[in-house]
């Protein structure tokens, strides 16, 4: 396997889990600093993981 073919599945695998970081990242700081539409920031990204869940264990399911 090529070097780019490597970096490609690794991102491929890495790229979701990632995301969910960064999410929940960004609600908890949005939580911790703002009001108001902070905490609809914050409730947004904090949801992130909880769909992420529910959308593995629906594929999962089919």
């Amino acid at each position: 396997m090529s070097r780019q073919a490597e970096r490609a599945n690794l991102w491929r695998i890495f790229a979701g889990p990632l995301l969910i970081l960064a999410a929940s990242i960004v609600g908890l700081v949005a939580a911790l600093v703002a009001n108001g539409l902070g905490d609809w920031i914050s409730w947004a990204a904090l949801s992130v993981p909880i769909a992420a869940v529910v959308w593995g264990r629906l594929r999962r399911s089919r």
